[in-house]
């Protein structure tokens, strides 16, 4: 019987490099609260031995076949990536065929990944930027998946043992919940050969639902200090909830997120760093996932300027949503996103990841044929009824990374109408 399992190929000849995906539809969400990290331990321990291959011989076939295999995890997908030149598909599709249906997990090395994974856990500490924006998104997403770390955390990842590990992995990576995708100098035929050979060798376990609830936004203005010591210089996330590609607005809101703080000269990065010197980038984001996701402002003033810089940051948005952006703005939005498009699609991996996009994400199948047409035909009235709709000036989540015995006071000074303040220290889980 030929399998059912969705099979994306984008052909492209010109090179002899092949890129292999194989794509849970749900990820993370579905790791038990409080015990988080499982199925992220149970990738990174697929390359640690299976039934017919020792860890030993699966590293040095890779090294042999000059192949690249990763593995990434999130709340709403988990994937196994490969690259391997093109004479070397073949190995590489039994090798991935062996690790997805007989790999072991051992104990001993779900031990040794688990210890890695809190190391990098630790690690990860030291990174600024990507400290606070994990507690961000832990903020703002309390109680829901997006807001739950896909890696786990330390005290947690001790509660996950090789059952707990090879249970996620059986549950997500089952025959009914698997997308099989390829970019490079490959055929569908092959594809669909290698998912007919894969897929029987899989858990037969009902595929768990993709759905994602939609986030509760946050409200009031909420400030939270990730408190770090001897911190020289901060790291600044402001925003909420944002943008669904579903939504009637979604490309009036893409186009002014790009005006407000999505290209060099927009007007974040004019003001803050091109005007006032307070930081060397500043931007903003409009996410997007298969429920609403975030929108943000990112800036790394030094401690000295950070409530300044904060104070002027909500201004912009005040401004924005009370004036409203110019038909001058609006119209170099347009072009800037328009004649970007062409390097969304200039690589065969790209034009893949916009039909993954499409399956995995729940975007509406026009999405990426009609995008440069959706854009061009955003108004300026579109853009201001948009930001008005989406965006609060008075509903926010400002996270900031710094030393609050010395940044408390003035970051709260900066905030009018503050609701509250919270301080956690920088090495919370």
């Amino acid at each position: 019987m030929a399998s059912l399992t969705p099979v994306f190929c984008e052909p492209a000849h010109d090179l002899p490099l092949v890129d292999l995906f194989l794509i849970a539809r749900t990820g993370a969400q579905y790791d038990p609260p409080g015990r988080e990290g499982g199925l992220n331990l149970a990738l990174r321990t697929l390359r640690r031995g299976t039934r017919n291959r020792s860890a030993r011989e699966i590293d040095a076939l890779i090294d042999r076949l000059g192949a690249e295999l990763s593995t990434s995890v999130d709340a709403s997908s988990a994937m196994l990536h490969a690259a391997v030149i093109r004479r070397n598909v073949p190995a590489l599709l039994d090798l991935l065929s062996d690790l997805m249906s007989e790999a072991t997990l051992p104990d001993a090395e779900i031990a040794q990944v688990r210890r890695e994974v809190q190391a990098d856990i630790v690690d990860g500490r030291d990174d600024d930027r990507s400290l606070a924006g994990r507690h961000f998104r832990r903020a703002l997403f309390a109680g829901h998946p997006y807001g739950r770390p896909s890696s786990g955390t330390l005290q947690g990842l001790d509660g996950v043992d090789r059952t707990a590990a090879l249970t996620a992995f059986q549950k997500t990576f089952c025959r009914d919940n698997l997308v099989v995708a390829a970019a490079g100098d490959i055929s569908r035929d092959e594809l669909e050969a290698f998912s007919a050979r894969i897929v029987p060798g899989l858990s037969s376990h009902p595929a768990p639902p993709a759905k994602i609830e939609a986030p509760k936004p946050v409200r009031g203005r909420r400030l939270l200090i990730v408190d770090k010591p001897d911190r020289t210089q901060t790291q600044i996330y402001i925003g909420n909830l944002g943008s669904h590609p579903r939504d009637r607005d979604h490309f009036a809101l893409m186009v002014g997120n790009t005006l407000f703080g999505g290209t060099f000269t927009a007007r974040l990065m004019r003001e803050i760093r091109s005007k006032r010197g307070l930081s060397y980038g500043a931007s903003s984001r409009l996410g997007r996932d298969r429920a609403r996701e975030s929108w943000s402002m990112w800036t790394f003033p030094a401690a000295a300027d950070a409530a300044r810089c904060v104070g002027i940051q909500l201004s912009l948005l005040e401004r924005l949503l009370d004036k409203g952006a110019t038909a001058r703005e609006v119209s170099f939005a347009r072009s800037y996103l328009t004649r970007s498009y062409a390097f969304e699609r200039d690589t065969a991996s790209k034009r893949l990841w916009q039909r993954l996009d499409v399956e995995l994400l729940d975007l509406p199948k026009s999405y990426y044929a009609e995008y440069v047409e959706r854009v061009n035909a955003v108004t300026v009235d579109d853009v201001n009824d948009a930001l008005r709709r989406r965006l609060s000036a008075e509903d926010l989540l400002i996270t900031v990374v710094a030393t609050a015995e010395t940044l408390r006071a003035p970051l709260e000074g900066a905030i009018p109408r503050l609701r509250d303040t919270r301080v956690v220290p920088f090495d919370h889980d």
